[in-house]
């Protein structure tokens, strides 16, 4: 992790009196210890919603937006030179109270937030009120427990290299959730445990309702697919369990057919047993001499025979009842794999559906010209798109919805703008910022700026479908990036979008 000499030092004063623990889960061979501890997770603070985070390397200080406006502040220590903290728009992959750097020194890094994978991270650590830290961003100590206990897992954060406002005020063209009509009595029947009318979820979805119809109930996304979950684990349950019947019945139909080929088997040992003892009796009439012994042979071929054909008339009643058990046995087991196989598909439709109640993150990326949508860390969609008038840039510009309006036919949104920045070399390498705050006393030179473009909603248009696709799925929590960037090389595996503007 990167972390500075200063912040080792720090930490070690802090941690003493803490019981450090390494557990975790990790994501990636150099980004371990995960979360914390049973006993961290004790007294779990309220959820407060949506949060954007904003870090200004320049002031050297962070904001905290949510539902009502800025919720709390503080001075931060940001990367020096050499080591600069990434700007663009990230957000929170990993969190851990009790968390050592696997870069320096395995220095403690108490409160740790990854924004990540490659090493940043929020900790707490010292804020000398100037960029200090071996490219994460250092926290005061009680700060970070604050912001600790506020966050989530996917909580925006958004770093600039100069200052940036927040803006609460909605614009007319962000998108806006699609509500659904699911009638009471529908609800009622697919929360039963057969599901009931569960296809109706779809079937209905925005037909007007008949006048003589059951009251009925606008679902938002979420509601939606909240109630699509429960169906899709109701669905999952009892494929499941036919599943599970399914192979009980393979086996003891697999177990009465190898009892009837034993059977079978027993059977032609018996027949061919008892036509030894027929040719055998065969033989012994052929080499009598006298007419006694000729009448016994005669009545033991007799028996010979009548025991043959007893044995052959089994042997046909074995086979036939061997045939039938194990064609039996067979469709038993074809049935037992398809139960198993619609068991699989049930269940990946739960997870599926599992992640469907997670916020969607949306990026329109103009370097790419398409459109990428994302749900639970997992791409979902992606389309090609058009931006007006290409040779003038856009910036980079984060929407987050926070809270729903009136009854959810619309959002609550802040958005947060990055402006376009000329390139300009750097003093550190290709990987720093075009302009960031040096130590104090020494003289910072400006560069170039051009300011984007005042509404980027405007730059682009979505088809009808990827229209649809967002509006279904629309709800709080959900973002949207317009960008002249392309995707991070840090946008992978456990990440939302990460757009870097360096």
């Amino acid at each position: 992790m990167r972390c500075g000499l200063k912040a080792y030092f720090f930490a070690v004063g802090v941690v003493l009196s803490l019981v450090l623990s390494l557990a975790g889960t990790p994501h990636r061979a150099e980004a371990h210890t995960a979360s914390s501890s049973a006993a961290a997770t004790k007294a779990k603070p309220a959820d407060v919603g949506p949060l954007l985070a904003l870090v200004s390397v320049s002031k050297q200080r962070i904001w905290i937006y949510g539902s009502t406006g800025l919720i709390a502040q503080s001075p931060v220590s940001t990367g020096m030179a050499g080591h600069r903290t990434p700007t663009g728009v990230f957000s929170i992959l990993q969190k851990s109270r009790f968390h050592r750097s696997n870069l320096y020194w395995n220095a403690p890094m108490p409160y740790m937030q990854r924004i990540t994978w490659s090493g940043v991270t929020f900790h707490a650590g010292e804020v000398p009120g100037y960029p200090a830290s071996h490219g994460c961003i250092r926290l005061p100590h009680r700060f970070a427990v604050e912001f600790w206990g506020m966050s989530r897992i996917g909580t925006r954060v958004v770093v600039v290299p100069d200052d940036a406002s927040v803006i609460t005020k909605m614009r007319a063209q962000l998108p806006v959730p699609k509500l659904t009509l699911l009638s009471v009595e529908d609800k009622r029947q697919s929360e039963s445990p057969l599901g009931g009318a569960a296809a109706n979820v779809l079937k209905i979805a925005n037909a007007p309702a008949a006048p003589t119809a059951a009251p009925t109930k606008l679902l938002n996304p979420l509601e939606r697919a909240r109630l699509l979950r429960a169906v899709a684990s109701t669905d999952a349950a009892a494929k499941a369990k036919a599943a599970a019947l399914a192979r009980e019945t393979s086996l003891a139909k697999a177990a009465v057919a190898k009892s009837a080929a034993a059977a079978l088997r027993a059977s032609e040992a018996a027949v061919a047993m008892a036509r030894a003892r027929r040719d055998a009796a065969a033989g012994a009439l052929a080499k009598t001499t006298t007419p006694e012994s000729t009448e016994r042979a005669k009545s033991a071929l007799a028996i010979a025979e009548a025991r043959f054909a007893e044995a052959q008339k089994a042997n046909e009643d074995a086979r036939a009842h061997e045939a039938i058990e194990t064609a039996g046995a067979l469709a038993a087991t074809k049935a037992a794999s398809e139960a198993e196989e619609a068991s699989r598909e049930a269940a990946a439709k739960v997870r599926i559906a599992e992640r469907s109640t997670e916020p969607i993150s949306i990026f329109v990326s103009k370097k790419a010209g398409r459109l990428y949508i994302r749900q639970s860390w997992a791409p979902i969609y992606e389309t090609p798109i058009v931006f007006k008038d290409v040779e003038r840039p856009v910036g980079t510009h984060l929407y987050l919805a926070v809270a729903a309006e009136g009854t959810g036919e619309s959002l609550r949104w802040l958005s947060v703008s990055l402006p376009f920045r000329s390139a300009a070399p750097a003093r550190d390498g290709a990987r720093q910022p075009a302009r960031e705050p040096l130590a104090p006393g020494r003289a910072q030179r400006s560069e170039p700026t051009r300011e984007a473009a005042p509404n980027p909603l405007e730059r682009f248009e979505l088809s009808d479908e990827a229209k649809a696709f967002i509006e279904e799925r629309l709800w709080v929590g959900a973002s949207l990036i317009v960008s002249d960037e392309g995707l991070s090389n840090e946008t992978g595996t456990y990440t939302d979008f990460i757009v870097s503007t360096r």
